[in-house]
C-alpha cells in the first residue's frame, strides 16, 4: 500500500529471528522490525504513512479500531488456533510443526501452544467459551461494518494502516480451511467487510492465483 520495494524470504527459524518472535518482520539494512506498530512508526521516521493526511482525531478513531482488531480478531484468532481441540490437532499442529523434523516439530509447537495459552489466559480469553469467542467476533464485525459504511475504504478513498490490519485478518479467516466453518461464517454475514477484503485482494495482490478469490467468493 505504501509502493515500497520488497522481497519475501522464507525461512524455518524465522520466529527466533524476529525481534518479538512473532512473524512476519522485516529487515531494512541494520533493521530489523517486527509487528505492525513498531513497523508503523520506522515508516513514520522516514516520511512514509497511509494516514499521514488524517487530523488528530482522525487518527486517535483509527487506532482506537486497530486496537479493536488487536484485543478481539487477533485473539479470537489465537483462541481458534490454539484452544480449539479439534482446529489444533487437524490444522495448527501439523502445519506449526511441519517445518521441522520429528519430534523437535511437535516440541516446539507444544511450547508455542503454553505461551499462547499463558497469554489468553492474562486477558482472561481462556474463561470464554467458542461460542462467546463467536459472540466477540460478531460484536467487532458489526463495529467494522458500520464504521466502513459505503466508503471504499475506511476513512475515505484511501487506504490506511486499518484497512490493511483489517484485511489481514479478513482475509486469514475467510482463506484458511478449518473443521468447523463458524469462524469465517460469522465475518460472511458481513458483506461489506468481504467486499473490502476482496477489493484490496484484486487491487493490491493482483498477482494471486484465482483460486484465492474463489475462496474468498465462497
Amino acid at each position: 500500500m505504501c509502493n515500497l520495494q520488497y522481497e519475501v524470504v522464507q525461512r524455518r527459524n524465522a520466529e527466533e529471528m524476529s525481534p518479538s518472535g512473532r512473524v512476519p518482520f522485516i529487515k531494512c539494512g541494520a533493521f530489523l522490525i517486527s509487528e505492525l506498530e513498531p513497523l508503523m512508526s520506522f515508516l513514520e521516521n522516514k516520511g512514509i504513512s497511509l494516514s499521514g493526511d488524517l487530523d488528530t482525531l482522525t487518527k486517535s478513531d483509527m487506532r482506537a479500531y486497530m486496537s479493536l482488531m488487536n484485543t478481539v480478531l487477533a485473539n479470537a484468532e489465537l483462541y481458534v488456533t490454539w484452544v480449539d481441540r479439534d482446529t489444533y490437532n487437524q490444522v495448527t499442529k501439523p502445519r506449526n510443526s511441519s517445518v521441522h523434523p520429528w519430534p523437535l516439530g511437535w516440541i516446539l509447537t507444544a511450547k508455542k501452544r503454553r505461551r499462547v495459552l499463558k497469554r489468553l489466559g492474562a486477558l482472561n480469553w481462556l474463561d470464554k467459551s467458542v461460542q462467546q469467542v463467536y459472540e466477540e467476533v460478531d460484536s467487532c464485525c458489526t463495529a467494522l461494518s458500520e464504521r466502513l459504511d459505503d466508503n471504499k475504504y475506511f476513512f475515505g478513498d484511501k487506504p490506511t494502516e486499518l484497512d490493511a490490519v483489517v484485511f489481514a485478518h479478513i482475509f486469514t479467516i475467510l482463506t484458511t480451511p478449518l473443521p468447523n466453518n463458524q469462524f469465517a461464517a460469522t465475518v460472511r454475514c458481513y458483506p461489506k467487510l468481504v467486499d473490502h477484503c476482496m477489493r484490496i485482494e484484486k487491487e493490491y495482490f493482483s498477482e494471486n492465483k484465482t483460486e484465492v478469490r474463489a475462496m474468498l467468493e465462497n
